[in-house]
């Protein structure tokens, strides 16, 4: 017996007509008819009634009926149940972050969960241009989560029905300038220096890093002058080593060069940016695996 026999027997049974009924089943009507035929002697007795147009189900066929459609019903559940805990074990669970994220957080996060949950496929997403197109891509399903900095502005993830978040840790940025000769900053932010401060920045366009938000704020009595950009941490640290200017980056990729001198701090504790990591997803698009790894996390938040 075929699933197939049974379907076209169900599409018979509703339309009344071999031909009408062999188009929709997308097979010729000779074939068509061959596999009720079949489906009739697997039975052992005649489904439909030839006699007269449009053709109506025998005794034996109205009995059928209903146990033909519970067979593919049950058919088409079994095989869903299938390929979703297939996808369960081999699916990817798929990140979006910024590049900063994806170096320096993201591997050892995800080694401190890796007992937790069952997937050890990943792949992870740094390519967006800017914050718009990480939402996007949860939006349109090509992301499973979005992990980056929290924004104090609160312009661009406060639609609460849409992204649910939580907190996975906090990052402190501190702003770091090359030593002199007699290794004492460059430039030292709270002496209020008159002379413009040569500022390695941050491309806001590609990143929730809220330096902008705190220099608009706190040194709204300074100038600075952006003399270069990249959304790359690791490469404002290169740049300041050889001078050009002060960079606010994570102490956990600036602290090899303090604890060697090749760079010093710029400031004090108060000029320093504590940031929020946090994970996003959009509530509306939930893949099972992805799922579990939310409940799980939704457990260890209360640690925060």
């Amino acid at each position: 017996m075929n699933l197939n026999w049974i379907e076209d027997f169900l599409t018979l049974s509703n339309c009344g007509n071999f031909r009408i009924a062999s188009e929709q089943r997308f097979v010729s009507q000779p074939a068509f008819s061959r596999r009720i035929l079949s489906l009739e002697t697997w039975v052992g007795a005649t489904l439909i009634d030839r006699s007269r147009q449009p053709v109506y189900l025998t005794e034996a066929g109205e009995l059928f009926k209903p146990v033909a459609q519970e067979i593919v019903r049950l058919a088409y559940l079994s095989r869903n149940d299938i390929q979703v805990k297939k996808r369960e074990k081999e699916e990817k669970i798929r990140f979006a972050t910024l590049s900063t994220l994806a170096q320096y957080f993201l591997p050892s996060w995800l080694k401190s969960i890796q007992e937790d949950i069952e997937s050890e496929l990943f792949s992870v997403r740094t390519d967006f241009a800017n914050v718009e197109d990480y939402l996007g891509a949860l939006d349109q399903g090509e992301a499973d989560f979005f992990i980056c900095y929290e924004d104090p502005t609160e312009l661009l993830l406060n639609d609460m029905k849409k992204y649910s978040s939580l907190q996975l840790g906090v990052e402190v940025l501190v702003p770091v300038v090359s030593p002199d000769s007699n290794g004492e900053p460059r430039w030292w932010l709270p002496s209020n220096p008159k002379k413009v401060i040569p500022y390695l920045q941050t491309q806001y366009t590609s990143s929730l890093l809220p330096v902008k938000h705190h220099l608009d704020s706190r040194y709204r009595n300074l100038k600075f002058l952006s003399v270069y950009q990249s959304t790359i941490a690791a490469s404002l640290c290169a740049m300041a080593r050889e001078g050009y200017g002060v960079a606010w980056v994570p102490l956990s990729i600036a602290i090899n060069d303090l604890d060697k001198g090749l760079l010093v701090r710029a400031g004090d504790e108060n000029d320093e940016i504590k940031l929020v990591i946090k994970i996003y997803r959009n509530a509306n698009i939930i893949p099972p695996q992805a799922e579990k790894i939310w409940q799980m996390l939704l457990h260890k938040d209360s640690r925060f």
